[in-house]
């Protein structure tokens, strides 16, 4: 029943988008902005570019308002479409991140007052970030999509055009690869934890 209710909701304010309402501009500005920006984080640390990115999505919006084709789930469109505007520079590289306030916030909240236990810590914080970054840039979008966004697989799925069952497939195998690859024990678990969020 809320997944109906959220469904009809996005498709009165596309639809309202499509006429040129300026009120559903702002309301869909309002309602997405902070998230769709937080998504942009996972590809670049460059926050000025992503704003860009963000204005000229909804300046498109606006602009090819006509052409719009109907839509009951706005905010899959917005991260496609947001996606692809990250992608365009001419270096043509996509450039996974992992969000440095999340990292810095998990350091923070990590770090015992006994300085051996720090280092210890900080150690494994180091280690995990480095197992992370010799995943393919899939398994990290993945990843960044599922723990920091906080995406339903069905969601990463049709942002990423693959099954469910291959979102699924590749978080599990990625979770898989960092903990072998670490031997985890079970104070570098829940920091591993703690970096990508609950397993």
């Amino acid at each position: 029943m809320g997944m109906q209710k959220e469904v009809n909701s996005d498709y009165l304010l596309w639809k309202r988008i499509k006429a040129g309402e300026t009120q559903a501009y702002h309301d869909l500005y309002m309602q997405y902005a902070d998230v769709l920006f937080s998504f942009g984080n996972i590809y670049t640390k460059d926050q000025d570019f992503i704003k860009d990115c963000i204005h000229d999505l909804f300046f498109d919006l606006y602009k090819y308002r006509k052409n719009l084709s109907d839509n009951d789930h706005i905010r899959n469109y917005l991260f496609k479409s947001l996606k692809r505007k990250i992608q365009a520079p001419p270096s043509g590289k996509l450039k996974l991140v992992y969000s440095q306030e999340v990292q810095e916030g998990n350091e923070q909240s990590a770090i015992g007052t006994d300085a051996e236990d720090s280092e210890y810590q900080e150690e494994n914080i180091a280690n995990i970030r480095k197992a992370i970054d010799k995943l393919s840039e899939r398994q990290q979008e993945v990843l960044n999509l599922r723990f920091q966004i906080g995406l339903p697989y069905t969601e990463i799925a049709k942002i990423l055009d693959i099954s469910v069952e291959s979102v699924r497939t590749l978080v599990y195998r990625s979770v898989k690869t960092i903990r072998e690859e670490l031997k985890l024990s079970n104070n570098a678990l829940i920091l591993f934890s703690m970096q990508i969020g609950k397993l």
